[in-house]
C-alpha cells in the first residue's frame, strides 16, 4: 500500500478531528455575538472559496473516477447536443438537476469546475435559508444564537461536505437547498410555496429528497388542502418529463436494485454472498420493509408526543424527523452511497447541538459518519468495489485482507453512530416543546 493511499484514507480521520476541536473551540468560547459570526464567515469562505481554487486551477484534470466526471458532464454534453434524455441517454436523476446544473457547466468552459460551483451555490442557498429560519426562531425566542453558532460550526468542517460538496460538486446538497428554503416559508406562514418548494426537491434532484418530507409534516400543524396546491408543481414537471421522455419512471427503476457498501446488508456478506437472496422476493423487500417499520414506529411516536403535548410543530422537530429518516436509510438500503451523507449533515448539525439534551457522543456520531464514509469510499474503491465482503477478507493479498478488515470495521462503527444518530433525532423532535425554555435557562 503507498504512502498515497494511505494518506487518502486517514485525512477525513483526521479533519474529522479537527471539525470536533472546532466545534469544542466554539462551544466554549466566551466571545461576542459579532466575533463568532466572523470567526465562521472566515471558515466558512477559506473552505468553500479556498478548496473550490485550488480544484478549479489544479486538480480537476486529475479528477477520472467521480459521478461529476463519469456522468454528470457526459449526460451535460447530451443536454448541449438537443438529445433527449432517456430516449437518447440514460438519466437517472430529477428531471430538474441537470438543466439547473448546465449554465454553470458552460459558463466555466464545461468543466468539472463549474459542476463543483453549481454544488456550492446550492449549499450557500441551503446555508442563507437556514439562517433565515434560525433567525427568525432566534427573534420569536424559540432558539438561542449559540446553538446555532454550534451547529455552523460542526457543519463547516464536516469532511463529508468538504470532500464531494466544495470538491467534487456531487448533487445530494441540491436537495437540503429545497428543504432549507420550504422549511422557511413554512415558519413563515408561506404554507402553499413552501409545501412546492419542498416536494419539488424529488425533480430538483433525486428520488431520495422524499426523506426530507417528514420535515414539511413537522415544522408546521399541516394544512392538508394547502399541501395538495403545493404538489402541483412537482406533478406537473413530471407531466412534462413524460411527455418529453415517455418514461418518468426510468430513474426510479435504474437505482432499484443499485447496492453499495456501508449498509448493514452488504456487512452480511462476510459470510456469504446473499446478492442472489436479496434480488428476489422476499428478500429484495427487506431493506424497503426494516426502514418502513422503523421509520413509522418513529414518526407515530412523535405523533403520539404531539398529541399529549410534549412535543410540538417546529423547526426543530423538523429537522429532528429529516435526521432520523436519513439515518434509518443509509444503513438499512441497498442504495446508501457514501456521497450522498452530505444531505444529513445541516440538518443533523443543528440536532446533536440541541442544548436541552446536548451529549458530546452525538456530535461525535456525526463527525465519524461523515469521516468513515469518505475513508471506506477510499478503501472499498481501492479493493475494486467488490460486491462480496467475504471474497476480500479471505483473499490471498494480506494488503487486501487488511483493508477489507478496515472496511469492516468502518461498517460496524457507522452502523452504530447511525443508530445513536437515529435514537438522538427522534428523542429531538419529541421533546421540541422544550426547545423554547432552553434560549436562557441552559445557555445562561
Amino acid at each position: 500500500m503507498s504512502f498515497t493511499e494511505i494518506a487518502r484514507i486517514i485525512w477525513p480521520l483526521l479533519v474529522s478531528v479537527v471539525a470536533y476541536t472546532f466545534w469544542r473551540y466554539i462551544s466554549r468560547r466566551n466571545g461576542n455575538k459579532r466575533t463568532n459570526n466572523g470567526l465562521l464567515l472566515f471558515t466558512y469562505l477559506c473552505t468553500r472559496v479556498g478548496i473550490w481554487l485550488i480544484f478549479a486551477l489544479y486538480l480537476q484534470a486529475y479528477v477520472i473516477s467521480s459521478d461529476p466526471r463519469l456522468y454528470y458532464a457526459p449526460m451535460l454534453e447530451h443536454l448541449l447536443a438537443g438529445d433527449i434524455p432517456v430516449r437518447e441517454f440514460f438519466y437517472p436523476y430529477g428531471p430538474l438537476l441537470m438543466p439547473s446544473i448546465l449554465p454553470f457547466y458552460q459558463l466555466l468552459g464545461r468543466s468539472l469546475a463549474g459542476i463543483s460551483a453549481f454544488a456550492l451555490l446550492a449549499e450557500a442557498i441551503a446555508l442563507i435559508y437556514f439562517h433565515k429560519s434560525v433567525s427568525l426562531l432566534e427573534q420569536r425566542g424559540e432558539i438561542t444564537h449559540l446553538w446555532v453558532t454550534e451547529a455552523i460550526a460542526i457543519y463547516l468542517l464536516n469532511p463529508a461536505t468538504l470532500y464531494w460538496t466544495v470538491f467534487q460538486g456531487y448533487h445530494s446538497i441540491v436537495q437540503t437547498a429545497y428543504s432549507m428554503a420550504g422549511l422557511y416559508f413554512l415558519l413563515k406562514g408561506q404554507f402553499i410555496i413552501g409545501y412546492a418548494v419542498g416536494l419539488l426537491s424529488v425533480a430538483g434532484s433525486k428520488f431520495l429528497a422524499i426523506l426530507d418530507w417528514p420535515a414539511l409534516i413537522a415544522v408546521r400543524s399541516p394544512r392538508i388542502g394547502k399541501l395538495f396546491l403545493g404538489a402541483f408543481p412537482l406533478v406537473i414537471t413530471y407531466v412534462v418529463f413524460q411527455i418529453i421522455t415517455g418514461d418518468m419512471l426510468f430513474p426510479l427503476r435504474y437505482h432499484a436494485n443499485y447496492k453499495s457498501e456501508g449498509n448493514i446488508w452488504y456487512l452480511l456478506t462476510i459470510f456469504g454472498d446473499t446478492r442472489t437472496f436479496y434480488s428476489v422476493f422476499p428478500g429484495n423487500l427487506l431493506p424497503a420493509l426494516s426502514f418502513g417499520v422503523l421509520f413509522i414506529l418513529g414518526f407515530a411516536r412523535w405523533l403520539k408526543s404531539i398529541h399529549i403535548g410534549v412535543a410540538t410543530f417546529s423547526y426543530q422537530a423538523a429537522l429532528g424527523m429529516t435526521t432520523f429518516s436519513m439515518s434509518l436509510f443509509f444503513p438499512l438500503s441497498f442504495y446508501s452511497g457514501n456521497y450522498y451523507v452530505p444531505m444529513l449533515m445541516l440538518p443533523a448539525s443543528l440536532i446533536v447541538t440541541c442544548p436541552q439534551s446536548r451529549r458530546p457522543h452525538a456530535v461525535l456520531a456525526l463527525v465519524l459518519i461523515s469521516g468513515l464514509c469518505v475513508s471506506a469510499d477510499v478503501i472499498w474503491t481501492s479493493l475494486g468495489q467488490p460486491g462480496v465482503l467475504r471474497d476480500v477478507v479471505w483473499s490471498d493479498s494480506l494488503t487486501q485482507q487488511l483493508l477489507a478488515c478496515l472496511l469492516t470495521a468502518s461498517i460496524i462503527v457507522r452502523l452504530v453512530c447511525f443508530a445513536i444518530l437515529a435514537q438522538f433525532s427522534l428523542h429531538v423532535a419529541i421533546t421540541s416543546s422544550c426547545s423554547s425554555q432552553t434560549k436562557l435557562a441552559t445557555l445562561a
